[in-house]
């Protein structure tokens, strides 16, 4: 096939593969110390039967990867795509996605940061700085991290303090004028009993997306703020704990898009073409737009995590206690031109708690348990204001106004049992209960306040497959598991009240089988994987027009695919990494507006991702010289269901590239970096609008370089 083809040729061109992006530290001789969480317990990744891919701190630093909408460079068959600004990136792993883009809508990739679900899709990205690792963990996870997980986990998990005294500070200046800093600070409070750790970044450029209109600003800037305090303690009788409190506020320009008339000739439904310059009569670039306004942003949101451990001679206690309060503006200009076509002022303040306990058991024997008890709850309030064709007199300007409320119950158990020193059986089972209200609806002036909408889901989940360790270096492992995401109210009803609906819970069952390795003395990680998905129900947004959004259930999907990771340290001074990802995912059943898409490609599932990465380090006197490179290659995908042209994207190329200089003590660090090195224009998200007669995507940023100063002490 022609895409496989492309894909060895620029594989080989690329180098050797992998995507487990864990660095070794300078004492290890081998690739078999990354240390994961996916179970809930520390193990070693090797030893996980699970498809995890892991991002340490500083594998995170020398790809100069700042956001979550980036991670995706470093991992195999997850993809990102972007229609706010780069703090809200909306995940499709191994081909799930979701084309909703509603303010109550919840993602089919749960989002944790420190083992704390997150809902609100506008926090997805925000706190992505002082992180000791970030995991991707693929497949449903229904069993330990409960609902919302049919595609997976990505879990973001922040660095401890360390009862000692140290801290860090990065500063850069970059293209587009970009300011930024960051950096950490940890003072022990009480000796090897309290710890303090404060860290904070803080970035802001100007638009890489230039507006042509004079009275206007340009899109696209880098806008982000936040702070997180971290108060550790332990004693000596097992107890120890750990109190997270952190605040973001990002207040960037919106992405800036290219947005062009699906009418003849290009033209829009006032007529207009809006890859036209108005004001010269001359085409736009990729990175110009002509616009009325500009898209601001302003996300803000606080909270807390408590974690609180106690040990015993049997196992772990742990309480992990959430609260996030959040809420977010953003002023967008739909149609993409300096007329007041379409705008849409979207707004919502969301507050989110959860209470996990569990107990993980620490026993000598064959059997090893984790069980616990769940409950979250999120309630948020939407505003969207719409102004269609100018307002009046032409057409009212509608106001939508809801309120929504969530609540999940939950009981799992997961455990292992080593039948021989070979064969391991593991398993787990959690049922969740799920109740879901909306109250308050309405569309001044179009749609007059409406009663309580609500539904009520009680939904088993779990996994169960058997692992062998043929011997140190080889493990193969199968499973079954299953996952759900529970039911959803219609956000986008505008004029039709019969659209106001509840979408049925989606369903997963996946079956995979892989093989974890290690060769020539544990310099070579070679791990692969394949599965089988089997999706139902799959929640499904039907965009008719602004007028008509309908939240409908595709009737069923197949996804088949494989992935196959590796990371080779050769040397203590090279690393090499890549990974590659296969998929095939079609829609099976999907009726859409009359016309049966069974057949058809699903959304946000390109057939193949690639990516591969260098690390080199070598001697520069008594300070080192570090290179970094890493390469991206992703398939053509589309964005819309019935996979027409104008929903497609080709396959698109990204390179990037840092090289640093340390000094000899490693207090001290210069860089240099460049991103997207090939200047890659693929959009990175597309909505067709039928009512504005205008296809609106989204573009990556430009090329860029910057150089960054640290000091660590």
């Amino acid at each position: 096939m022609r895409y496989t083809k492309e894909l060895c040729g620029t594989m080989a061109a690329l180098g050797l593969a992998v995507t487990a992006q864990a660095q070794q530290s300078d004492d290890q001789g081998d690739t078999a110390r990354v240390v994961v969480t996916a179970q809930k317990r520390e193990q070693l990744l090797q030893d996980v039967p699970v498809s995890v891919s892991a991002i340490n701190s500083d594998s995170l630093k020398s790809a100069k990867i700042d956001t979550g909408t980036e991670i995706a460079r470093q991992v195999a068959n997850l993809r990102v795509s972007v229609l706010g600004d780069e703090s809200q990136p909306k995940f499709s792993l191994r081909g799930i996605s979701t084309p909703e883009f509603n303010l109550n809508a919840i993602s089919p990739t749960g989002i944790f940061f420190d083992e704390v679900y997150v809902g609100a899709p506008f926090l997805g990205g925000a706190q992505i700085f002082d992180v000791e690792r970030v995991e991707v963990l693929r497949g449903p996870q229904g069993t330990l991290f409960g609902k919302n997980t049919t595609a997976g986990a990505v879990n973001f998990i922040s660095k401890k303090p360390t009862f000692r005294q140290n801290g860090d500070l990065t500063v850069g200046y970059g293209s587009h004028n970009l300011k930024e800093a960051k950096g950490a600070i940890e003072v022990p409070l009480i000796e090897d009993r309290l710890s303090a750790r404060f860290a904070f970044t803080a970035a802001h450029s100007d638009g890489y997306i230039e507006n042509v209109n004079p009275a206007g600003h340009d899109l696209s800037n880098i806008d982000r703020k936040a702070a997180r305090l971290t108060l550790a303690y332990k004693d000596g009788d097992g107890w120890n704990g750990t109190l997270r409190l952190f605040g973001v506020n990002n207040n960037p320009e919106a992405v800036g898009a290219v947005n062009e008339g699906s009418g003849p000739g290009g033209l829009n439904a006032n007529g207009r073409n809006p890859r036209i310059n108005p004001y010269t009569g001359q085409p736009l670039s990729l990175h110009q737009v002509a616009t009325d306004r500009s898209g601001v942003i302003e996300v803000r949101g606080s909270g807390g995590y408590l974690t609180i451990n106690k040990n015993t001679d049997l196992g772990t206690f742990t309480s992990i206690t959430s609260y996030v309060d959040g809420r977010f503006y953003n002023l967008v200009d739909a149609d993409g031109t300096i007329d007041p076509l379409l705008h849409i002022d979207f707004s919502s303040k969301t507050r989110e708690i959860s209470q996990d306990l569990r107990f993980t058991t620490a026993l000598d024997g064959p059997l090893q348990l984790i069980a616990g008890l769940y409950h979250q709850r999120d309630d948020i309030d939407i505003g969207t204001t719409y102004t269609i064709f100018g307002g009046p007199p032409v057409l009212p300007i509608l106001r939508q106004s809801y309120n929504q409320g969530r609540r999940s119950y939950a009981a799992y158990a997961d455990g292992t049992y080593e039948l021989s020193k070979i064969l391991t059986l593991y398993g787990g089972l959690r049922y969740t209960r799920d109740e879901g209200r909306l109250n308050n609806f309405k569309v001044d002036p179009v749609i007059p306040q409406q009663g309580q909408l609500s539904y009520n889901d009680g939904k088993p989940t779990g996994r169960i497959g058997m692992s062998a360790q043929l011997d140190k270096d080889v493990m193969v492992f199968g499973h079954y598991a299953r996952g759900y995401r529970s039911s959803a109210f219609n956000g986008g009803t505008l004029t039709n009240v019969a659209d106001l609906n509840v979408a049925k819970p989606e369903d997963l069952n996946s079956f995979e089988a892989g093989i974890k390795t290690q060769l020539f003395d544990r310099k070579l990680t070679l791990n692969a994987s394949a599965f089988l998905y089997n999706f139902k129900n799959q929640q499904f947004l039907n965009v008719v027009g602004i007028g008509t959004q309908q939240l409908v259930n595709a009737g069923s999907s197949r996804i088949t695919g494989t992935e196959i990771e590796a990371i080779y340290v050769p040397t203590r001074s090279l690393r090499l990494s890549a990974g590659v990802g296969l998929l095939n995912a079609s829609y099976r059943e999907l009726l859409i507006n009359g016309v049966d898409l069974s057949g058809k490609r699903m959304i946000e599932a390109p057939r193949y991702t690639a990516n591969a990465a260098a690390d080199y380090r070598v001697a520069a006197g008594a300070w080192s010289l570090n290179f970094h490179a890493d390469a991206t290659l992703v398939g053509e995908q589309y964005f819309i269901a019935a996979n027409t042209q104008p929903s497609r994207v080709g396959q698109s190329r990204d390179v990037a590239a840092r090289v640093s200089l340390t000094s000899p003590s490693k207090k001290y660090e210069y860089a240099i970096y460049g991103k997207n090195l090939t200047d890659n224009q693929v959009a990175t998200g597309i909505v067709l609008d039928p009512t504005s007669a205008t296809r609106f995507t989204t573009m990556p940023y430009p090329r860029r370089y910057g150089i960054e100063a640290s000091v660590r002490f």
